[in-house]
């Protein structure tokens, strides 16, 4: 609860409101949450689970001896923005998950739980933190249950995905459709975990006060799962227009019709959907490039040939430039919390071919900086493409739209955002519990 005093005449009015204690793991969103409220003046802690002090004197000695791609992953999981006394990383705990992470052929159910036993215990730290000091709790998704537990009342959540009851429901859909795309769909988490610690993720939205989410998507299932509508905030994720940028040599292309899909290679993704629309294509006009770690069957895209290339493995700065090569960029998702990709495409003026179960909705006016179809419809992704193959100097056209949508979505305007939403959230509670306390006196 937050601080209470009483004026002369005996009415009690929330004081200066108490810091906000973030809880998530890894670089998650690049820390622009907790650097909203640090830069709001609103920050007490961000409980994770590593993160790298690399400001220290012996953190600059350390990384100088280091390779420079091990430099460069450290320096991911750091944010010059935080102060280090700001930071509670629950070390032991992220160490010992990552090195899970790494063993070969580790059974799913041994994954699963010695991770979801690291989401409870950043969850119970920050729970336990918040309340010890009197502060207000801003829990990620997965964490919240356990965070909320220990806080004694209810909090910020921030959604990121849809709700988990949605998601199930959406993937084993998927499941009936292709089910030779069992071995990644029974992989998500809404199908993988045990039954307990999925209801735990189902409780999470109800054991919250407010809610924030990424995209209107995840907000309509939170709603349609019995979230009130007026207790969630949508504040779309920004992106760097400074590293993500066109090609300012890039001429209006003539030949083949060069489509890029960026993501994990499975059907989430809606990875089939979109081959079974280049099957419906069937032009050698249009050739796919795949940028994304493999996870469902490669043999679902032997018969195309040439015309699909997979690359497993690229770098940030190989990524940019197949952003800026490309004519379309198509991701057919079924199911997205947000879908960052589709904000670096349309950074780099690429126009961008998406389903309504994106971010895409918040981002873009279908037909003008891309189109936006129903999930799980190749037919309507083939129609797009042949449009876009047909109408080359229309698509060419689309690509400064494209890149004006993605300047009105800074990082600095989610910040900005965001804090204003956790501010005006902390407000209505500190008015709501000082009201109940008034009519109790």
């Amino acid at each position: 609860m937050p601080n209470v005093v009483s004026d002369r005449s005996g009415v009690r009015t929330p004081s200066a409101s108490p810091g906000v204690v973030v809880v998530h793991s890894g670089a998650r969103d690049s820390y622009q949450v907790a650097v909203a409220l640090a830069e709001a003046g609103m920050l007490e802690a961000l409980v994770t689970d590593l993160y790298w002090t690399g400001r220290k004197p012996w953190a600059r000695a350390l990384a100088s001896k280091l390779p420079l791609r091990l430099r460069e992953k450290l320096a991911r999981h750091s944010e010059q923005r935080l102060s280090s006394s700001r930071v509670w990383p629950c070390t032991v705990t992220g160490a010992t998950t990552l090195a899970v992470d790494k063993i070969p052929h580790a059974p799913m159910l041994f994954r699963s739980r010695m991770m979801r036993h690291s989401d409870k215990v950043l969850g119970r730290t920050a729970g336990k933190m918040a309340r010890s000091k009197g502060c207000h709790l801003l829990s990620y998704s997965y964490y919240g249950h356990a965070a909320f537990s220990q806080f004694g009342r209810d909090g910020i959540l921030f959604q990121l995905h849809p709700h988990p009851a949605s998601m199930r429901t959406i993937l084993l859909k998927e499941l009936q459709r292709y089910p030779e795309c069992a071995g990644s769909l029974l992989g998500e988490w809404e199908l993988a975990l045990g039954e307990e610690d999925f209801q735990r993720l189902v409780q999470e939205p109800m054991m919250a006060r407010h809610l924030i989410t990424a995209s209107s998507f995840t907000r309509s299932t939170l709603v349609e799962n019995g979230v009130p509508h007026g207790s969630i905030a949508v504040i779309p994720y920004g992106v760097d227009s400074n590293k993500f940028r066109p090609d300012p040599n890039r001429l209006q292309s003539s030949g083949k019709l060069r489509l890029l899909f960026v993501g994990r290679i499975n059907q989430r993704k809606g990875i089939r959907d979109l081959v079974e629309a280049m099957r419906l294509v069937d032009s050698k006009s249009v050739e796919l490039t795949i940028c994304g770690r493999v996870v469902d069957d490669l043999s679902i895209f032997r018969s195309h040939g040439d015309r699909i290339r997979i690359l497993p493995n690229v770098s940030n700065e190989a990524l940019i430039a197949a952003y800026q090569a490309a004519d379309l960029f198509v991701f057919p998702s079924v199911a997205e919390g947000f879908g960052q990709v589709l904000l670096e495409a349309l950074a780099c003026g690429l126009p961008i071919l998406s389903t309504a179960r994106t971010a895409a909705p918040d981002l873009i006016e279908s037909g003008h900086q891309g189109f936006i179809v129903e999930p799980g419809n190749p037919e309507e992704l083939a129609e797009r493409i042949e449009w876009s193959l047909a109408k080359r100097s229309q698509l060419h056209e689309m690509r400064q739209e494209a890149r004006s949508a993605a300047e009105q979505f800074t990082w600095q305007k989610f910040r900005s955002r965001l804090a204003a939403a956790v501010t005006e959230m902390i407000t209505a509670e500190a008015l709501t519990d000082s009201e109940a306390l008034a009519n109790a006196v």
